[in-house]
Protein backbone atom coordinates (compact mmCIF):
# COMPACT_ATOMS: atom_id res chain seq x y z
CA UNK A 1 0.00 0.00 0.00
CA UNK A 2 1.46 3.58 -0.88
CA UNK A 3 2.09 5.70 1.94
CA UNK A 4 0.36 9.14 1.79
CA UNK A 5 2.62 12.57 1.25
CA UNK A 6 4.11 13.44 4.22
CA UNK A 7 4.13 17.36 2.95
CA UNK A 8 0.30 18.26 3.55
CA UNK A 9 0.39 17.09 6.66
CA UNK A 10 3.35 18.72 7.88
CA UNK A 11 1.73 21.70 6.53
CA UNK A 12 -1.27 21.42 8.39
CA UNK A 13 0.69 20.61 11.33
CA UNK A 14 2.53 23.69 11.43
CA UNK A 15 -0.90 25.80 10.68
CA UNK A 16 -2.74 24.22 13.11
CA UNK A 17 0.31 24.97 15.70
CA UNK A 18 0.32 28.68 14.44
CA UNK A 19 -3.13 29.29 15.09
CA UNK A 20 -2.37 28.12 18.93
CA UNK A 21 0.35 30.54 18.91
CA UNK A 22 -2.35 33.39 18.33
CA UNK A 23 -4.44 32.42 20.49
CA UNK A 24 -1.98 31.95 23.22
CA UNK A 25 -0.81 35.69 22.90
CA UNK A 26 -4.15 37.47 22.59
CA UNK A 27 -5.40 35.83 25.81
CA UNK A 28 -2.62 35.58 28.99
CA UNK A 29 -2.27 32.00 30.34
CA UNK A 30 -4.59 30.17 32.01
CA UNK A 31 -7.38 32.01 30.16
CA UNK A 32 -9.25 31.30 27.25
CA UNK A 33 -10.34 34.35 24.92
CA UNK A 34 -14.04 35.42 25.22
CA UNK A 35 -16.02 35.75 21.90
CA UNK A 36 -18.31 38.24 22.00
CA UNK A 37 -21.03 38.65 19.52
CA UNK A 38 -19.88 42.40 19.14
CA UNK A 39 -17.19 41.91 18.05
CA UNK A 40 -17.75 43.86 14.91
CA UNK A 41 -18.93 47.28 17.00
CA UNK A 42 -16.23 50.77 17.57
CA UNK A 43 -13.61 50.60 19.41
CA UNK A 44 -14.72 54.48 20.65
CA UNK A 45 -18.23 55.72 19.60
CA UNK A 46 -19.04 59.22 18.76
CA UNK A 47 -20.05 61.33 15.32
CA UNK A 48 -18.90 64.03 13.63
CA UNK A 49 -21.30 66.17 14.17
CA UNK A 50 -20.45 66.34 18.07
CA UNK A 51 -17.20 65.99 18.38
CA UNK A 52 -15.34 69.34 19.87
CA UNK A 53 -11.94 68.13 20.17
CA UNK A 54 -9.29 65.33 20.21
CA UNK A 55 -6.56 64.81 22.42
CA UNK A 56 -3.78 62.70 21.69
CA UNK A 57 -0.99 61.24 23.78
CA UNK A 58 1.90 59.32 23.50
CA UNK A 59 5.44 59.25 23.33
CA UNK A 60 5.45 62.10 20.56
CA UNK A 61 3.87 64.27 23.25
CA UNK A 62 0.40 65.28 23.95
CA UNK A 63 -1.63 67.49 21.08
CA UNK A 64 -5.06 68.66 21.02
CA UNK A 65 -6.93 69.45 17.71
CA UNK A 66 -9.96 71.87 17.66
CA UNK A 67 -13.04 72.41 15.50
CA UNK A 68 -13.73 76.24 15.31
CA UNK A 69 -17.05 75.85 12.86
CA UNK A 70 -16.29 73.30 9.99
CA UNK A 71 -12.34 73.91 10.35
CA UNK A 72 -10.13 72.00 12.69
CA UNK A 73 -6.48 73.74 14.83
CA UNK A 74 -4.18 72.51 16.66
CA UNK A 75 -4.72 74.21 20.26
CA UNK A 76 -1.48 72.38 21.86
CA UNK A 77 1.04 72.15 22.35
CA UNK A 78 0.92 75.42 20.20
CA UNK A 79 -2.12 77.50 18.58
CA UNK A 80 -1.97 76.40 14.60
CA UNK A 81 -3.74 75.72 11.68
CA UNK A 82 -4.12 71.88 11.24
CA UNK A 83 -3.47 69.71 8.00
CA UNK A 84 -6.79 69.10 6.55
CA UNK A 85 -5.58 65.96 5.17
CA UNK A 86 -3.57 64.47 8.45
CA UNK A 87 -6.98 65.67 10.73
CA UNK A 88 -9.13 63.15 8.01
CA UNK A 89 -7.09 60.35 8.29
CA UNK A 90 -6.84 60.80 11.90
CA UNK A 91 -10.49 60.84 12.19
CA UNK A 92 -11.06 58.44 9.17
CA UNK A 93 -8.41 55.58 11.26
CA UNK A 94 -10.61 56.63 14.79
CA UNK A 95 -14.04 55.46 13.03
CA UNK A 96 -12.76 52.17 11.22
CA UNK A 97 -10.84 51.05 14.46
CA UNK A 98 -13.31 48.42 15.49
CA UNK A 99 -13.08 45.87 18.37
CA UNK A 100 -12.34 42.19 17.33
CA UNK A 101 -12.51 40.42 20.11
CA UNK A 102 -13.14 41.24 23.51
CA UNK A 103 -11.23 39.73 26.36
CA UNK A 104 -13.09 41.17 29.19
CA UNK A 105 -13.06 44.10 32.52
CA UNK A 106 -11.11 44.09 35.80
CA UNK A 107 -7.96 42.05 33.97
CA UNK A 108 -4.70 42.28 34.61
CA UNK A 109 -3.61 45.55 32.90
CA UNK A 110 0.03 45.07 32.71
CA UNK A 111 -0.15 42.07 30.73
CA UNK A 112 -1.36 43.79 27.63
CA UNK A 113 0.90 46.67 27.86
CA UNK A 114 -2.00 49.03 29.40
CA UNK A 115 -0.66 50.09 32.58
CA UNK A 116 1.12 52.56 31.59
CA UNK A 117 -0.67 52.53 28.19
CA UNK A 118 1.61 52.77 25.17
CA UNK A 119 -0.96 55.97 23.98
CA UNK A 120 -4.25 57.29 24.79
CA UNK A 121 -7.15 59.01 22.81
CA UNK A 122 -9.76 61.29 24.38
CA UNK A 123 -12.87 62.41 22.51
CA UNK A 124 -14.51 66.07 23.42
CA UNK A 125 -18.45 65.57 22.58
CA UNK A 126 -19.88 68.37 24.34
CA UNK A 127 -21.74 66.40 26.88
CA UNK A 128 -20.35 64.32 29.73
CA UNK A 129 -16.75 63.52 30.46
CA UNK A 130 -14.25 62.94 27.28
CA UNK A 131 -14.70 59.12 25.89
CA UNK A 132 -10.56 57.87 26.05
CA UNK A 133 -9.61 54.73 24.48
CA UNK A 134 -6.54 53.37 25.69
CA UNK A 135 -4.01 51.92 23.54
CA UNK A 136 -1.39 48.78 24.76
CA UNK A 137 0.64 46.65 22.95
CA UNK A 138 0.28 45.22 19.05
CA UNK A 139 -0.13 42.01 18.41
CA UNK A 140 3.01 41.35 15.74
CA UNK A 141 1.19 38.50 14.04
CA UNK A 142 -2.49 39.78 13.13
CA UNK A 143 -1.35 43.87 13.26
CA UNK A 144 -3.97 44.21 16.09
CA UNK A 145 -3.42 46.32 19.55
CA UNK A 146 -4.99 45.41 23.22
CA UNK A 147 -6.82 48.60 24.43
CA UNK A 148 -9.09 49.16 27.14
CA UNK A 149 -12.29 50.31 25.89
CA UNK A 150 -14.42 53.75 26.82
CA UNK A 151 -17.18 52.03 28.88
CA UNK A 152 -16.37 49.71 32.03
CA UNK A 153 -12.90 49.26 31.54
CA UNK A 154 -12.89 46.74 29.59
CA UNK A 155 -9.87 44.90 27.11
CA UNK A 156 -10.13 43.93 24.06
CA UNK A 157 -8.64 43.55 20.86
CA UNK A 158 -8.99 46.21 18.37
CA UNK A 159 -8.37 46.23 14.35
CA UNK A 160 -4.67 47.97 13.57
CA UNK A 161 -6.30 51.52 12.57
CA UNK A 162 -6.23 51.91 16.19
CA UNK A 163 -2.02 52.12 16.42
CA UNK A 164 -1.94 54.49 13.66
CA UNK A 165 -2.79 56.83 17.12
CA UNK A 166 0.23 56.45 18.60
CA UNK A 167 2.52 57.49 15.29
CA UNK A 168 0.98 61.05 15.26
CA UNK A 169 3.10 63.68 16.07
CA UNK A 170 2.73 67.29 16.10
CA UNK A 171 4.62 67.80 12.55
CA UNK A 172 2.16 65.53 10.95
CA UNK A 173 -0.76 67.18 12.44
CA UNK A 174 -0.16 70.79 11.49
CA UNK A 175 -0.75 72.55 8.82
CA UNK A 176 2.34 72.54 6.53
CA UNK A 177 1.26 74.58 3.76
CA UNK A 178 3.83 77.80 2.89
CA UNK A 179 0.75 80.04 1.77
CA UNK A 180 -3.24 79.02 1.30
CA UNK A 181 -3.54 80.64 -2.51
CA UNK A 182 -4.97 79.28 -5.21
CA UNK A 183 -2.55 79.71 -8.67
CA UNK A 184 -5.55 80.24 -11.34
CA UNK A 185 -6.74 83.23 -8.84
CA UNK A 186 -3.96 84.84 -8.58
CA UNK A 187 -3.85 88.44 -10.50
CA UNK A 188 -0.31 89.94 -9.55
CA UNK A 189 3.07 88.71 -8.27
CA UNK A 190 6.12 90.52 -7.24
CA UNK A 191 9.36 88.87 -7.06
CA UNK A 192 12.71 90.78 -5.07
CA UNK A 193 15.57 88.39 -5.94
CA UNK A 194 19.46 88.58 -6.06
CA UNK A 195 20.14 90.17 -9.57
CA UNK A 196 16.83 92.40 -9.54
CA UNK A 197 13.21 92.58 -9.02
CA UNK A 198 10.50 92.02 -11.80
CA UNK A 199 6.81 92.28 -11.42
CA UNK A 200 3.93 90.84 -13.46
CA UNK A 201 0.06 91.61 -13.85
CA UNK A 202 -2.78 89.16 -15.14
CA UNK A 203 -5.02 91.19 -17.21
CA UNK A 204 -8.24 89.88 -18.85
CA UNK A 205 -6.77 86.82 -18.23
CA UNK A 206 -3.08 86.65 -19.76
CA UNK A 207 -0.18 87.94 -17.73
CA UNK A 208 1.86 90.67 -18.41
CA UNK A 209 5.04 91.66 -17.08
CA UNK A 210 5.12 95.25 -15.88
CA UNK A 211 9.13 96.13 -14.61
CA UNK A 212 11.79 96.59 -15.67
CA UNK A 213 10.00 96.49 -18.79
CA UNK A 214 6.11 96.23 -20.09
CA UNK A 215 6.06 93.07 -22.46
CA UNK A 216 3.65 89.82 -22.73
CA UNK A 217 4.60 87.07 -19.80
CA UNK A 218 4.64 83.49 -20.39
CA UNK A 219 1.24 82.07 -18.63
CA UNK A 220 2.47 78.19 -17.93
CA UNK A 221 6.14 79.74 -16.85
CA UNK A 222 3.78 81.55 -14.13
CA UNK A 223 1.22 79.09 -13.59
CA UNK A 224 4.07 76.53 -12.69
CA UNK A 225 5.87 78.96 -10.83
CA UNK A 226 2.42 79.55 -8.43
CA UNK A 227 1.47 75.83 -8.32
CA UNK A 228 4.65 74.93 -7.34
CA UNK A 229 3.93 77.48 -4.53
CA UNK A 230 0.32 76.32 -3.87
CA UNK A 231 1.90 72.49 -3.51
CA UNK A 232 5.27 73.64 -1.05
CA UNK A 233 4.67 72.12 1.99
CA UNK A 234 7.33 72.29 5.12
CA UNK A 235 9.64 69.71 6.14
CA UNK A 236 10.14 71.41 9.83
CA UNK A 237 9.49 74.17 11.88
CA UNK A 238 13.07 75.01 13.13
CA UNK A 239 11.66 77.65 15.37
CA UNK A 240 8.45 78.53 16.13
CA UNK A 241 8.72 82.35 17.61
CA UNK A 242 12.35 82.91 16.38
CA UNK A 243 14.63 85.79 17.54
CA UNK A 244 16.28 88.75 15.54
CA UNK A 245 19.24 86.66 15.95
CA UNK A 246 18.06 83.61 14.58
CA UNK A 247 16.26 85.44 11.69
CA UNK A 248 19.46 86.45 10.95
CA UNK A 249 21.17 83.09 11.03
CA UNK A 250 18.34 81.71 8.86
CA UNK A 251 19.28 84.62 5.90
CA UNK A 252 15.34 86.22 6.49
CA UNK A 253 16.60 89.90 8.16
CA UNK A 254 16.96 90.85 5.57
CA UNK A 255 15.83 88.27 3.57
CA UNK A 256 17.56 86.74 0.62
CA UNK A 257 14.26 87.08 -1.57
CA UNK A 258 10.88 88.24 -0.98
CA UNK A 259 7.84 87.35 -3.33
CA UNK A 260 4.40 88.78 -2.66
CA UNK A 261 1.29 88.21 -4.17
CA UNK A 262 -2.49 89.27 -4.51
CA UNK A 263 -5.40 86.99 -5.21
CA UNK A 264 -9.02 87.36 -6.06
CA UNK A 265 -11.27 87.96 -2.90
CA UNK A 266 -7.92 89.17 -1.11
CA UNK A 267 -8.32 92.61 0.78
CA UNK A 268 -4.09 92.76 0.80
CA UNK A 269 -1.11 91.06 -0.82
CA UNK A 270 0.53 88.24 0.79
CA UNK A 271 4.26 88.25 1.23
CA UNK A 272 6.70 85.21 2.02
CA UNK A 273 10.51 86.02 2.81
CA UNK A 274 13.09 83.43 1.58
CA UNK A 275 16.18 83.05 3.35
CA UNK A 276 19.27 80.87 3.29
CA UNK A 277 19.84 77.49 1.91
CA UNK A 278 20.36 74.69 4.00
CA UNK A 279 21.29 71.31 2.56
CA UNK A 280 18.72 70.35 0.30
CA UNK A 281 16.12 72.79 2.09
CA UNK A 282 15.52 76.45 2.19
CA UNK A 283 14.59 78.67 5.18
CA UNK A 284 11.25 80.49 4.24
CA UNK A 285 8.68 82.61 6.10
CA UNK A 286 5.34 84.28 5.63
CA UNK A 287 4.60 87.42 7.13
CA UNK A 288 2.69 87.42 9.99
CA UNK A 289 3.07 84.15 10.59
CA UNK A 290 5.60 83.75 13.70
CA UNK A 291 7.03 80.32 12.79
CA UNK A 292 10.19 79.77 10.28
CA UNK A 293 9.60 76.59 7.85
CA UNK A 294 12.24 74.53 6.25
CA UNK A 295 10.92 73.99 2.77
CA UNK A 296 12.59 71.65 0.14
CA UNK A 297 15.09 73.92 -2.02
CA UNK A 298 13.97 73.18 -5.82
CA UNK A 299 11.46 76.01 -5.15
CA UNK A 300 14.36 78.42 -5.64
CA UNK A 301 14.82 77.60 -9.06
CA UNK A 302 11.45 78.65 -9.82
CA UNK A 303 11.97 81.50 -7.62
CA UNK A 304 15.08 82.69 -9.76
CA UNK A 305 13.80 82.43 -12.80
CA UNK A 306 15.04 84.81 -15.75
CA UNK A 307 13.32 87.64 -16.72
CA UNK A 308 14.04 86.37 -20.18
CA UNK A 309 12.17 82.92 -19.35
CA UNK A 310 9.27 85.00 -17.98
CA UNK A 311 7.75 86.58 -20.98
CA UNK A 312 6.37 85.45 -23.56
CA UNK A 313 8.87 84.28 -26.81
CA UNK A 314 5.67 83.15 -28.97
CA UNK A 315 5.36 86.45 -30.99
CA UNK A 316 2.11 85.40 -32.26
CA UNK A 317 -0.12 87.04 -29.27
CA UNK A 318 -3.77 86.01 -30.96
CA UNK A 319 -5.39 82.43 -30.56
CA UNK A 320 -4.13 80.19 -34.09
CA UNK A 321 -7.54 78.31 -34.19
CA UNK A 322 -9.35 81.72 -33.15
CA UNK A 323 -8.65 84.41 -36.09
CA UNK A 324 -11.06 85.62 -38.50
CA UNK A 325 -9.10 87.55 -40.52
CA UNK A 326 -5.59 88.24 -41.95
CA UNK A 327 -4.42 90.76 -43.84
CA UNK A 328 -0.56 90.14 -45.58
CA UNK A 329 1.16 93.24 -46.76
CA UNK A 330 4.26 92.77 -48.79
CA UNK A 331 7.04 95.32 -50.18
CA UNK A 332 5.13 96.52 -53.43
CA UNK A 333 2.45 94.61 -53.35
CA UNK A 334 -1.60 95.38 -52.97
CA UNK A 335 -2.63 94.29 -49.24
CA UNK A 336 -4.22 90.94 -49.15
CA UNK A 337 -6.86 90.19 -46.65
CA UNK A 338 -8.41 86.89 -46.18
CA UNK A 339 -11.89 86.16 -43.65
CA UNK A 340 -13.14 82.78 -42.47
CA UNK A 341 -16.34 82.09 -43.34
CA UNK A 342 -18.57 79.71 -41.38
CA UNK A 343 -18.08 76.39 -43.34
CA UNK A 344 -14.33 76.81 -42.87
CA UNK A 345 -13.16 77.98 -45.73
CA UNK A 346 -11.59 81.33 -46.58
CA UNK A 347 -12.13 84.23 -49.08
CA UNK A 348 -9.59 85.98 -50.27
CA UNK A 349 -9.55 89.63 -51.47
CA UNK A 350 -7.63 92.98 -52.51
CA UNK A 351 -4.41 91.11 -53.84
CA UNK A 352 -6.05 88.17 -55.00
CA UNK A 353 -9.84 87.39 -55.05
CA UNK A 354 -11.02 83.81 -54.71
CA UNK A 355 -11.63 80.81 -52.36
CA UNK A 356 -8.98 79.25 -49.86
CA UNK A 357 -8.88 75.66 -48.26
CA UNK A 358 -8.91 75.74 -44.83
CA UNK A 359 -5.98 73.27 -44.49
CA UNK A 360 -4.30 76.06 -46.74
CA UNK A 361 -4.94 78.45 -44.19
CA UNK A 362 -4.49 76.41 -41.17
CA UNK A 363 -0.32 75.70 -42.38
CA UNK A 364 0.12 79.70 -42.90
CA UNK A 365 -1.50 80.14 -39.64
CA UNK A 366 1.00 77.61 -38.01
CA UNK A 367 3.95 78.73 -39.65
CA UNK A 368 3.02 82.43 -37.99
CA UNK A 369 2.91 80.87 -34.78
CA UNK A 370 6.03 79.29 -35.08
CA UNK A 371 7.83 82.98 -35.34
CA UNK A 372 9.24 82.72 -31.58
CA UNK A 373 11.70 85.52 -30.47
CA UNK A 374 15.48 84.50 -29.72
CA UNK A 375 16.02 88.28 -27.56
CA UNK A 376 14.93 91.56 -27.14
CA UNK A 377 16.00 94.62 -27.87
CA UNK A 378 13.83 96.27 -24.67
CA UNK A 379 15.35 99.87 -25.17
CA UNK A 380 14.97 100.47 -29.19
CA UNK A 381 16.16 104.00 -30.66
CA UNK A 382 13.56 106.30 -32.35
CA UNK A 383 15.67 104.93 -35.72
CA UNK A 384 15.17 101.40 -34.95
CA UNK A 385 11.65 102.01 -34.63
CA UNK A 386 11.36 104.31 -38.06
CA UNK A 387 13.44 101.85 -39.94
CA UNK A 388 11.66 98.77 -39.53
CA UNK A 389 8.26 100.60 -39.95
CA UNK A 390 9.59 102.21 -43.07
CA UNK A 391 11.05 99.27 -44.89
CA UNK A 392 9.18 96.20 -43.64
CA UNK A 393 9.39 93.01 -45.09
CA UNK A 394 5.88 91.66 -44.08
CA UNK A 395 3.32 93.78 -42.15
CA UNK A 396 0.46 91.24 -40.74
CA UNK A 397 -3.10 92.07 -38.90
CA UNK A 398 -4.73 88.93 -37.43
CA UNK A 399 -8.47 89.45 -36.01
CA UNK A 400 -10.01 86.69 -33.45
CA UNK A 401 -13.48 86.07 -33.96
CA UNK A 402 -15.88 88.09 -32.04
CA UNK A 403 -16.79 86.67 -28.26
CA UNK A 404 -19.58 85.23 -28.30
CA UNK A 405 -20.13 86.61 -24.66
CA UNK A 406 -19.39 90.57 -26.37
CA UNK A 407 -17.05 92.48 -25.80
CA UNK A 408 -14.28 93.96 -27.84
CA UNK A 409 -12.34 91.61 -30.65
CA UNK A 410 -8.77 90.96 -29.89
CA UNK A 411 -6.42 91.74 -32.75
CA UNK A 412 -2.59 91.83 -33.22
CA UNK A 413 -0.47 93.79 -35.50
CA UNK A 414 3.10 92.53 -36.27
CA UNK A 415 5.95 94.44 -38.72
CA UNK A 416 8.37 92.10 -39.94
CA UNK A 417 11.52 93.38 -41.21
CA UNK A 418 14.21 92.41 -43.73
CA UNK A 419 16.78 89.85 -42.88
CA UNK A 420 19.93 90.95 -41.51
CA UNK A 421 23.54 89.80 -42.27
CA UNK A 422 23.31 87.23 -39.36
CA UNK A 423 20.35 85.50 -40.43
CA UNK A 424 17.92 87.41 -37.72
CA UNK A 425 14.66 89.27 -38.97
CA UNK A 426 13.51 92.21 -36.44
CA UNK A 427 9.71 92.12 -35.44
CA UNK A 428 7.55 94.60 -33.60
CA UNK A 429 3.95 93.59 -32.38
CA UNK A 430 2.72 96.96 -32.17
CA UNK A 431 0.85 97.43 -28.99
CA UNK A 432 4.55 97.03 -27.26
CA UNK A 433 7.97 98.73 -27.17
CA UNK A 434 10.30 96.31 -27.70
CA UNK A 435 11.52 94.82 -30.84
CA UNK A 436 12.30 90.89 -30.77
CA UNK A 437 14.52 89.31 -33.24
CA UNK A 438 13.62 85.76 -34.70
CA UNK A 439 14.91 83.38 -37.34
CA UNK A 440 14.76 83.93 -40.94
CA UNK A 441 12.94 80.63 -41.92
CA UNK A 442 10.19 81.48 -40.01
CA UNK A 443 9.82 84.32 -42.03
CA UNK A 444 10.77 82.54 -45.56
CA UNK A 445 8.13 80.00 -44.47
CA UNK A 446 5.31 82.45 -44.02
CA UNK A 447 6.34 84.26 -47.19
CA UNK A 448 6.10 81.12 -49.26
CA UNK A 449 2.51 79.89 -47.71
CA UNK A 450 1.57 83.26 -48.48
CA UNK A 451 2.57 82.41 -52.34
CA UNK A 452 0.27 78.98 -51.96
CA UNK A 453 -2.36 81.12 -50.39
CA UNK A 454 -2.50 83.58 -53.68
CA UNK A 455 -2.05 80.66 -56.35
CA UNK A 456 -5.07 78.95 -54.71
CA UNK A 457 -7.35 82.00 -54.61
CA UNK A 458 -6.57 82.82 -58.45
CA UNK A 459 -6.93 79.45 -59.42
CA UNK A 460 -10.52 78.74 -56.95
CA UNK A 461 -12.95 82.38 -57.95
CA UNK A 462 -15.55 83.43 -55.42
CA UNK A 463 -18.48 81.47 -56.28
CA UNK A 464 -21.13 83.52 -58.18
CA UNK A 465 -24.05 85.26 -55.74
CA UNK A 466 -27.57 84.14 -57.04
CA UNK A 467 -29.01 87.34 -54.85
CA UNK A 468 -26.95 89.86 -57.40
CA UNK A 469 -29.79 91.33 -59.28
CA UNK A 470 -27.76 91.38 -62.40
CA UNK A 471 -26.12 87.48 -61.65
CA UNK A 472 -29.84 86.66 -61.34
CA UNK A 473 -31.31 88.19 -64.42
CA UNK A 474 -28.72 86.30 -66.66
CA UNK A 475 -29.48 83.39 -64.82
CA UNK A 476 -33.26 82.89 -64.92
CA UNK A 477 -35.03 83.97 -68.40
CA UNK A 478 -36.78 87.23 -69.38
CA UNK A 479 -40.40 87.03 -69.02
CA UNK A 480 -42.66 88.79 -71.76
CA UNK A 481 -45.10 91.51 -70.73
CA UNK A 482 -47.97 89.58 -70.34
CA UNK A 483 -46.03 86.84 -67.92
CA UNK A 484 -45.43 84.21 -70.55
CA UNK A 485 -42.30 82.90 -70.79
CA UNK A 486 -40.44 83.75 -74.22
CA UNK A 487 -40.70 81.23 -77.66
CA UNK A 488 -37.23 78.91 -77.05
CA UNK A 489 -36.23 78.16 -80.59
Amino acid sequence: MKKPPIGPLVALALLAGLSAWIVFKEAPPGQAPKDDAKASDRAIEFSREALKSITLTSDQGEFRVEKEGDTWRIAAPIRTGADKEAIEGLLSAIESAHVERRIGAGEELKTYGLDPPGATLSLDVGEGAPRTLRLGAGNPIGGTWYAQLPAGGEVAVITSSGGEFSRKDLLALRDKSLIDLDAWKVRRLAITRPGGSVSLEKIEDAWTVKTPVEAPADGPTITDLLTALQNLRARSFPAETPTKAELRRFGLEPPVARLSLLQEGWDVEKTILFGKATGENRYARPIGRDAVLEVPGDIWEKIGTRLDDLRRKDLLGVGQYRVQTVTAIRPGQESLTLTREPDGSWDATGLATGKVKADTMDTLLRHVSALKATRFNDRPTEADRTRLLRHPALDLTLAEEAPAEGGSTKTQHLVIGSPDRTGKVRVRDMAWRPIAEAPVGALQNINQQLDAVLKEARETPPAPDASSPAEAASAEPSSSPDGASPPRH
